[in-house]
């Protein structure tokens, strides 16, 4: 009784000679130059001069409608020109009997009447004095090279009493702060950890970590003994196919 492995050596054997034979003929084809086309290389296709004769796109849509267009233009032209004379005489006519002497000039032409002008102007009036006076002290206090953070600063009334104040709570301010300084100080001595420890959290699952680590190390122990078995016959399954590679091109 023939196994698979007789089946396949005897088909093997029967198709031998045909694929060498095809394989003989297929090296020959393209051993041979290729034959010349008389086609345009693609490389080369853009470099061949267009035809540039005949209508433009622009212009072939155009040339049967011009007739069409210059025939409409003259019957409306003479139309339009009057129309717009018309309205122009008639505009420039309405503007020459306007009455000159109720008419507001360009500059005021936008200007809305204000209900209150008199009364604006009045309070104008009354204080100029006041403002030219004002105006002059601080050209005055300007000329007397006060500095310029100090010209705009206005006199403070309680100034004294705060300075009094400042100094009398100034003595207490500090003995309160340096308290507070040497009690946080033994606070942040006494609680501080390293830089490299801050971030470390303890792990709840080391334990089991660890016991999972013991179990499975035997698994990788056997899989690096199959790692190396299979580097080690790697070279000989090589020079095994080499052999049968050699054997078949004969």
């Amino acid at each position: 009784m023939s196994t698979t492995i007789d089946i396949k050596a005897k088909w093997y054997e029967a198709n031998l000679k045909t694929a060498r034979e095809s394989r003989k003929k297929w090296y020959q084809a393209n051993k041979e130059p290729a034959t010349k086309t008389t086609e345009v290389p693609w490389y080369e296709a853009n470099n061949v001069a267009t035809d540039t004769s005949g209508t433009p796109w622009y212009k072939a849509n155009a040339e049967q409608h011009l007739a069409t267009k210059k025939k409409w233009y003259e019957a409306n032209l003479k139309a339009a020109v009057a129309s717009v004379r018309a309205n122009r005489a008639k505009w420039y006519l309405a503007n020459q009997h306007s009455d000159t002497s109720n008419s507001i000039p360009w500059y005021e032409a936008n200007m809305h009447v204000d209900p209150h002008a008199d009364a604006k102007k009045k309070w104008y009036k009354a204080n100029l004095e006041t403002v030219r006076a004002n105006q002059a002290k601080w050209y005055e206090a300007n000329q007397k090279h006060i500095p310029w953070y100090e010209a705009n600063m206005h006199v403070d009334p309680h100034a004294d009493a705060k300075k009094k104040w400042y100094k009398a709570n100034l003595e207490i301010a500090r003995a309160s702060r340096a308290k507070w300084y040497e009690a946080n100080k033994n606070q942040i001595k006494s609680t501080t950890m390293p830089w490299y420890e801050a971030n470390m959290h303890v792990d709840p699952h080391a334990d089991a970590k660890q016991k999972w680590y013991e179990a499975n190390i035997e698994l990788v122990r056997t899989k690096n003994i199959k790692k190396k078995w299979y580097e080690a016959n790697t070279e000989a399954a090589r020079s095994s196919q080499k052999k049968w590679y050699e054997a078949n091109n004969e």
